[in-house]
């Protein structure tokens, strides 16, 4: 069982499955109802987006530290193959989607693009960790703001979510930072040092705290406590290095703190 779960972690099925709950949690809070295309989406474009970037990295070294790099070399050309059949399906769903949802679709794509493109000219602004937790809080917010009348509150909790994504991307940079230095990958941790990371995390976790709590307390918006449980758990893999770098139960929480939202769908 262990072994078959660690397959569904490399080939980033665990983050899909995360996604997944969370649109499923957002379909609930919205009181919108969703076809089996716009969750068909979200998880092909999250897969293929992990997928590639680990692809990426793989081909980069030659002998992979990380277990999960080793697999993407070694099935490189055969996940290559199944990465290509998800993007032509991908492509063929996009005819069953509204409108609205492709057309806010392309315009996230264009400036995460965009961006893309001013960081091939400007090294100095690529911060991976904000691009990937911004995208994917859109990403999954995408399909419900673009059917519904959209209000201030519904910024502040993609930021928030955003927030989430970038905490815990910064979190499992500090457990995967001796092997990103073998490896030659950059991070916003090797970038900046253990003592500013230290400083970064704090940060993000106060300032969702405050958010959430502030919310919460004018408003008793109930994702908040979501939200509250999902940084609370993030905080904890943090704050316990000795107990969670074994085995990579740090991955195994981190990802798993986006359940939580299929979780809660049954309160």
């Amino acid at each position: 069982m262990d072994h078959l779960y660690k397959y569904f972690r490399w080939l980033s099925l665990d983050i899909v499955l995360g996604a997944i709950f969370f649109l499923l949690y957002l379909e609930r809070y919205y009181a919108l109802q969703f076809s089996v295309h716009v969750y068909l989406a979200l998880g092909s474009a999250i897969w293929l987006i992990y997928t590639t970037d680990h692809l990426i990295d793989a081909w980069k070294v030659s002998t992979p530290s990380s277990e999960r790099h080793r697999f993407h070399k070694k099935h490189f050309s055969t996940l290559v193959l199944v990465g290509g059949f998800v993007l032509s399906l991908s492509l063929v769903n996009i005819h069953f989607l509204e409108v609205v949802i492709i057309r806010n679709g392309a315009l996230l794509s264009a400036v995460c693009i965009l961006y893309l493109m001013l960081v091939y000219f400007f090294k100095a602004l690529w911060v991976k960790e904000i691009l990937v937790a911004l995208a994917y809080a859109a990403g999954i917010f995408l399909a419900p703001l673009s059917m519904t009348e959209i209000e201030l509150l519904d910024f502040i909790l993609c930021l928030q979510l955003a927030g989430i994504a970038f905490l815990n991307l910064v979190v499992f940079s500090a457990y995967d930072e001796s092997a990103d230095r073998r490896d030659g990958f950059n991070s916003l941790v090797i970038r900046l040092g253990d003592q500013k990371v230290q400083v970064v995390v704090w940060v993000t976790v106060l300032s969702l705290i405050l958010s959430c709590g502030g919310i919460y307390f004018y408003t008793g918006n109930p994702i908040q406590l979501l939200f509250m449980s999902m940084i609370v758990l993030l905080l904890w893999v943090h704050s316990s290095p000795a107990y969670f770098s074994r085995f990579e139960r740090f991955r195994v929480v981190g990802d798993g703190v986006f359940y939580l939202a299929g979780l809660f769908l049954l309160l």
